[in-house]
């Protein structure tokens, strides 16, 4: 939580906002944010009241109005890598030449969009 908000800070002042103020910005967001088990509150008005806590390890601060039993249990996150999924893609292509007639008569040799496709796909 700290990180975010150090960042939040930086990127204010990069932009020339006053040290004053970015110091009530990061204590708006920790109070918002970091406290474990907050009760809801209204970040954004036409959303209402929302859990907001996003600081949710045991070693967070508690918020002094908690309600732990407003959250539901914190999941660990899963592997989002894709291993372990048994999946193989296999592609096949013919490039054919095609003609295009012109307004002179003339024939424009080439290939077929699809064919261009699946060269590429094959090369992957």
């Amino acid at each position: 939580m700290g990180y975010f908000i150090q960042q939040v800070a930086l990127a204010g002042a990069s932009f020339g906002v006053a040290e004053d103020d970015l110091k009530a910005v990061g204590m708006a967001l920790a109070q918002l944010f970091g406290l474990r088990c907050s009760p809801a509150d209204t970040a954004i008005p036409e959303q209402g009241p929302q859990l907001q806590a996003i600081c949710i390890a045991d070693s967070c601060p508690i918020s002094p109005n908690a309600t732990c039993a407003s959250y539901e249990p914190a999941m660990a996150p899963k592997n989002a890598t894709g291993g372990g999924i048994n999946a193989t893609a296999t592609g096949t292509t013919t490039m054919m030449p095609g003609s295009v007639p012109t307004a002179g008569g003339a024939a424009a040799q080439g290939l077929s969009m699809a064919a261009v496709i699946g060269a590429c796909l094959v090369l992957l």
